[in-house]
């Protein structure tokens, strides 16, 4: 047997090569031991890497990826600027090979490892997504929400990351050629991978490989809020039409 499926987030560093004030990562574990697949289903190692960062006046935060690695940005408290980019809540800063943040706030920081990696062919630079230049996608009678901040608009090839909330719960499924990584900001309630239950908590990253069945059952009244991440991007495409046929449902 083999440790595998879940990676929740604590991630040790790794390609999440950290500099700054050790005592201000907080990013929570799943309760209950890891999850164990049959050799046969163990998959690879994810190919993002997702946590919470923490940046204070006092403790600035310098994530140093690889040269071919992308570095995503979301904030989700407060304010930070990173790379000489101010943001807000909600906005997203896409960089190459590594950021620095300062800052009063939180974000959720995620590396994607791109391979074949020809730095040759790589631009410099950086994209910046605004929290409001998603539409607010309702579903599921008003009661979940989805931004879409990058998906199929070019500006992020590597992977989807958008925004998800709302009170429903999520049936079972999974996604075939897809990993799903999902940073919960707020949460209480069961998240169950491969038929083994987890409580899922604030400040708790997960990680689902391909073909993997998953559901999502809130506490009652609970809230979910959260940043979610496809690699590769497509999955995310369903909250389109699940707010299409809402929307006709309601005309």
């Amino acid at each position: 047997m083999r440790t595998a499926g879940w990676w929740i987030s604590a991630m040790v560093c790794g390609a999440l090569a950290c500099k700054g004030s050790s005592s201000v990562e907080r990013t929570a574990t799943v309760q209950g031991p890891p999850l164990v697949l049959p050799d046969s289903m163990a998959p690879p190692s994810p190919p993002v890497e997702a946590r919470f960062v923490d940046v204070s006046p006092a403790a600035p935060q310098t994530i140093a990826g690889r040269t071919c690695d992308e570095v995503f940005v979301d904030v989700v408290r407060g304010a930070v600027k990173a790379n000489d980019v101010d943001l807000a809540i909600g906005d997203v800063l896409v960089v190459r090979g590594g950021v620095s943040m300062v800052g009063d706030g939180t974000a959720v920081v995620a590396v994607a490892h791109v391979a074949p990696c020809e730095p040759s062919q790589w631009h410099e630079g950086h994209v910046v997504v605004r929290a409001g230049a998603a539409a607010d996608l309702s579903f599921l009678g008003g009661s979940m929400h989805a931004h879409l901040d990058l998906d199929d608009r070019g500006t992020a090839p590597t992977l989807y990351m958008g925004r998800l909330s709302g009170t429903a719960g999520v049936p079972e499924h999974d996604h075939a050629a897809s990993w799903e990584v999902l940073c919960a900001v707020e949460a209480s309630g069961t998240f169950t991978v491969a038929g083994q239950e987890r409580r899922l908590a604030p400040r708790t990253c997960v990680s689902i490989p391909p073909a993997t069945k998953h559901s999502w059952r809130p506490d009652p009244g609970a809230n979910l809020v959260a940043v979610q991440m496809y690699s590769p991007a497509g999955p995310e495409q369903r909250f389109k039409k699940l707010a299409a046929d809402d929307a006709a449902r309601d005309r």
